[in-house]
Order: C-alpha cells, then structure tokens, then sequence
C-alpha cells in the first residue's frame, strides 16, 4: 500500500469510497459522499495539497483530510479507512503521513474526533495521541416542542441570503477564544450556509432593536435512511450571558426543525459544560453516545 496526494481524477472515487465506508444503505451513502463534495470545495481549501490517499492496487482504501485552521495553529484530520484496516499499520502511516503534513503547515497541535465503538483509540496513543475533550451526544424526539416566550424586547428571525455578516459576526463573538474554535469568515459563513445540508429556514436570529444578541444554526443530516435534524450551533453574544436567552433561541431552534417532520434531533456538547448540558436536558435531550478528541502536540 502506498500513500500519495489527492489528484482530480480521485474526486469521483473518492466520494464513491467516502459513501461506502461511512453508511451502510444507499439515501446515507449519497448524503455522506454529498458532504465530502461540498466540503472538498469549502472556500481557500485546495484537496491536491490537503488530501492524501491510501491505495491498494489501484484502488482507494483509505483517505485523510487536513483541515488547517492557520488562525489558531490547528488541524483537524478527518480519517475513513477500509472496515478491516481499522487500527491497522496502514491507517496508522496514513494518520502519521497527515501529521507530517500539518506540521508543514505551521499547526502547532492536530486532532481527531473518534466515536465511542472503535478500536483506534490505542492507536492514536501509540502515534503520540491523548485523548483531551470528550462530546456527549446527545437527541431530543418528544411528541410536542417545548414552548417558547419571548420577551417583548426581543425578536426570532429567520436567516435570508442577506445575512452572512450578521450570522459571521455573532458566530465569532459567541464562540472566539473557547476550545477548538476557528474564527470564519464571511465568504465560509456563505458557502456554509448553501451547502446541501442547511435551510435557511432553521437558521435563527434572536435580536433587539441594537443587535443580534444569539443564534441557532439548524442543520439536517443522514440517519438510517431517514433525515435528523441537527443544531450544528447555538451561542449568545458574551454580553447577553446570565439574561436566560439561551433557553429561547434553543426552542426557536428546535421548533423550526421540528416543523420537517425529522428523525429527532440531535446535538453535540461538551461534556464539561454543565450548564448547556442542563439547558438541553431540562427541553429533552438525553445522551445517547459520546465522542472522543484526541490531541497531538508538534
């Protein structure tokens, strides 16, 4: 097996392997490689300089990405492998040969997100790994959405295709400087919001007369066939902390989701985060799985 750079004639291979490995029914097959295209193509990313296959006789076995995020010294590597080389030494070179290349990139750490049924994790602790953040994930399915009051001086908006900047600029001031965050700018904030998997629809302002003080980006996602609604984000700007505003734009968020007839919907959070994991419980969610970030150090 050998490991090289993505080349244009992989793209449809590629998305093909990317279906195959991550799904097992043909709707989650098409959505999983649909998101891949479209993340393939995210604004300033270049797959011939990011992307590296694991072949087998000519064959795709095996892929990882590096997502560099310059801003704040990190990559991210998304890794799929084929089932039965899972923890194997060829995943592990394929992971190796993505750290050597973040490395070159000025990433001062990597990470990789693992769920909880996978024999990889001593891997990546072979490899110089330690696990750091772990998510609880976590789905709301009741019969009735939870009710919403909403104080005269305030108002939930619908996003509209004018509203990059604002969407930008409440994601960055919600979330800059907490784990993992990655400034965006207005041309990601952009192409994210016409990507396949997002309706504009269930992406929620909670505004005053001065400015959007929270959001909730709704997405939609493959699961079993069906489709999940998924609340990719949630965040209040710092200044309008402690006011119960959370609690609103959640339920703004949950009702529009909740109005596609979806396959529950679910949401990640960090597990040292007491407080928003009290949010979600107290309209619904239970945990349902966790996920496992790993961090390596260069």
């Amino acid at each position: 097996m050998q490991v090289r750079y993505f080349n244009e004639n992989d793209r449809e291979p590629l998305l093909a392997f990317a279906g195959a490995v991550q799904a097992d029914n043909p709707k989650d097959s098409q959505s999983r490689s649909q998101e891949l295209s479209e993340s393939l193509r995210l604004p300033g990313f270049n797959p011939q300089a990011s992307c590296l296959i694991l072949e087998k006789n000519d064959h795709i076995v095996g892929y990882c990405i590096v997502f560099s995020e310059t801003l704040i010294q990190r990559a991210v590597l998304a890794i799929d492998v084929q089932k039965d080389l899972e923890a194997s030494s060829e995943e592990a070179k394929l992971i190796q040969s993505g750290l050597e290349l973040a490395k070159t990139r000025g990433a001062a750490v990597a990470h990789i997100c693992l769920g909880s049924q996978t024999p990889r994790a001593s891997m990546l602790e072979d490899a110089g790994f330690h696990s750091t953040r772990t998510y609880l994930h976590m789905l709301w399915n009741e019969e009735t959405p939870p009710s919403m009051q909403v104080p005269p001086e305030y108002s939930v908006n619908i996003y509209t295709s004018q509203d990059a900047q604002k969407l930008t600029d409440i994601q960055n001031a919600a979330f800059t400087g907490s784990w993992g965050f990655c400034p965006n700018t207005l041309q990601e904030i952009e192409y994210r919001t016409n990507m396949s998997n997002t309706r504009h629809e269930c992406i929620v302002f909670l505004e005053n007369e001065a400015c959007v003080v929270g959001y909730c980006w709704g997405c939609l996602g493959p699961n079993e066939g069906n489709t999940r609604g998924i609340i990719s984000m949630i965040g209040i700007d710092p200044h309008y902390r402690g006011k119960g505003l959370s609690q609103i734009i959640l339920t703004a968020g949950i009702n529009k989701l909740n109005e596609l007839s979806l396959d529950g919907i679910s949401l990640h959070v960090d597990s040292n985060n007491s407080p928003a994991i009290k949010l979600y419980q107290s309209v619904g969610f239970r945990e349902i799985d966790k996920l496992h970030w790993y961090e390596y150090t260069f």
